[in-house]
């Protein structure tokens, strides 16, 4: 889903770059991610305060797209050119 969300957002001449950071960052989560459960598991003995940082992270990544979306739908180009020749 992460195309779809950045294209809708960020859509213009700059949005491979866009995309691209976006990437790092999530790669670089994902990669920082197990090794902070391991470290919170080793200090806690229990993964659930790791789990309840990854649903907190999750939650503040939904809040954030909520916020940054376009409060209108976009019609694709194929949906444009029927809505422009349909008769009303």
């Amino acid at each position: 889903m992460l195309g779809p969300i950045v294209v809708e957002i960020f859509d213009g001449p700059h949005y491979g770059s866009i995309f691209g950071t976006i990437t790092i960052a999530l790669i670089g989560g994902g990669a920082a991610g197990p090794w902070i459960a391991g470290v919170i598991h080793d200090a806690s003995g229990s993964y659930r305060l790791a789990f309840l940082l990854i649903i907190g992270c999750c939650v503040v990544s939904a809040v954030a797209v909520w916020m940054a979306a376009p409060r209108k739908v976009r019609l694709v180009p194929g949906q444009a050119l029927r809505a422009a020749t349909a008769p009303r």
